[in-house]
């Protein structure tokens, strides 16, 4: 896809947006990436590494990204299905000898990666993932598999499982005579020469990683539903179900893997098997209550009635989101280290203002587009905050305290220089109205007055201004 003009303007403000609603989430960093055509179009990161010692936060930064590495564990499957040394219709316990007799050993490759084999989700103590022991190894993971593993008939419903996710990786690691980590490098990560990702952190680190690592770690934070302060929070080895969670990785790399499903992207699968991953097979709902679904190891969801794939992670101090639009070859990423780091929100912020550049509403001509331009800014008042900002040809006034930046605009026509008329998103604005705009020495905006009453400020507070 060619890089049209609207678009790098429209991902200024989209990493604009981004670093306010850091702020006024509290979140201690945000790390941000969109690749456009195979192109990575915007790499940023904004806030801390680590809240307590004020590290910068880089794009260099790595995070665990959680249950992305579900879409990782896919990928690798979904090339030793092509190379027919597995089949997606295989039960577990034909490459996994001790599975056999057991309720998880009779469950299809197919529904361990789909989430549908009715499985526990992280067993019967769940003490790993509040960092009170460590996560199950290989002889854990069997044991329970021993005990048995359903918990509804397997191919009834949509049942999330890491278990599930686990079992799959002892699939992978009997087809290939490796360990999974291995095999993951081998398989995906190599062939598309990524150095920062990683299936898991090694159980014991050195002091120093040296060479190995080609970038330092978050530190993950806590929550703010029961305290004041984020607390600092660990970040383990994942053993036995690195393929359910254990992944490291950037924004800028993820965004890279992820395009792997794309119509576009032919470097990992044939066109057959990326159409076979983002196959809706199960329906359910997001946790910010939207209509989603699940495919083969991808997220299915819906926003400006397109259909995104990816997946999101929640990590013990981290939490992640990344949106693909195979269609378009469209990849949007964002990582946080807060364990409420609202990740889906922010992704789904930066891909609705990605999409609106992408699908312009107007062609405004040349001088049209530079008046609209004009305007833009970030203006506040005691009553609120809005960025004036044009996007896909037409002038926006975007309330950036919002979860959704587009959700309710008032669009703006210039009538000249200095007055723009406002059509207000609901009858309870100042639709039809002028607002007047005094402009300071460099022509910039420096106040609204008439039907708006507003100051600039800066696009974050505590930041300089930007000019």
């Amino acid at each position: 896809m060619p890089l049209v003009e609207p678009l790098p303007h429209a991902l200024e403000y989209a990493d604009r947006w981004l670093a306010y609603r850091r702020w006024r989430l509290r979140i201690p960093g945000v790390q941000v990436a969109v690749r456009v055509g195979g192109t990575l179009v915007l790499d940023s990161a904004h806030g801390t590494a680590d809240q307590a010692t004020g590290e910068a936060l880089s794009t260099r930064h790595r995070f665990r990204i959680a249950s992305h590495s579900k879409s990782l564990a896919a990928l690798a499957t979904m090339r030793l299905v092509e190379a027919g040394r597995v089949r997606l219709d295989d039960e577990a316990q034909q490459h996994v000898p001790a599975l056999a007799g057991t309720d998880a050993g009779a469950l299809l490759v197919r529904e361990l990666v789909s989430h549908g084999g009715g499985a526990v989700r992280d067993g019967d103590d769940v003490a790993h993932w509040h960092l009170a022991a460590d996560f199950p190894d290989a002889e854990r993971l069997l044991a329970l598999a021993r005990a048995g593993v359903a918990r509804i008939p397997a191919s009834t419903e949509f049942k999330y499982s890491n278990v599930g996710f686990g079992l799959l990786s002892l699939v992978v690691e009997a087809v290939t005579g490796s360990s999974y980590a291995d095999a993951l490098e081998s398989l995906v990560l190599a062939p598309l020469g990524l150095s920062a990702t990683s299936a898991d952190l090694p159980s014991d680190p050195p002091a120093d990683l040296g060479p190995l690592v080609t970038g330092p770690l978050v530190t993950g934070h806590g929550a703010l539903h029961s305290e004041a302060e984020r607390a600092t929070l660990g970040s383990p080895a994942t053993g036995a179900l690195a393929a359910a969670t254990g992944a490291v990785s950037t924004a800028a790399e993820l965004t890279d893997l992820l395009r792997t499903v794309t119509d576009a992207d032919d470097r990992l699968l044939e066109a057959a098997s990326r159409r076979r991953m983002r196959q809706q097979l199960w329906s359910t709902t997001g946790r910010d209550g939207s209509s989603a679904g699940y495919g083969l190891g991808l997220m299915l969801r819906e926003i400006q009635g397109r259909t995104w794939v990816g997946h999101g992670g929640a990590w013990t101090g981290q939490a992640t989101r990344t949106l693909v639009d195979a269609e378009r070859d469209v990849v949007v990423s964002v990582l946080t280290n807060a364990i409420d780091g609202a990740a889906e929100e922010l992704a789904v912020g930066v891909a609705r203002i990605v999409s609106t550049a992408l699908d312009p509403v107007e062609a405004p001509d040349d001088e049209a587009l530079a008046l609209a331009r004009s305007f833009e800014g970030t203006f506040s008042s005691i009553w609120g905050r809005v960025d004036v900002v044009e996007l896909g040809g037409r002038l926006l006034a975007i309330a950036p305290t919002a979860a959704d930046p587009l959700q309710a605009v008032d669009v703006l026509t210039p009538e000249d220089a200095d007055r723009v008329r406002i059509a207000a998103a609901t009858g309870m604005g100042s639709g039809h109205e002028l607002a007047i705009a005094e402009r300071d020495a460099d022509g910039r905006v420096a106040r609204w007055r008439g039907a708006w009453h507003m100051d600039a400020v800066a696009a974050v507070p505590g930041e300089q201004r930007a000019g």
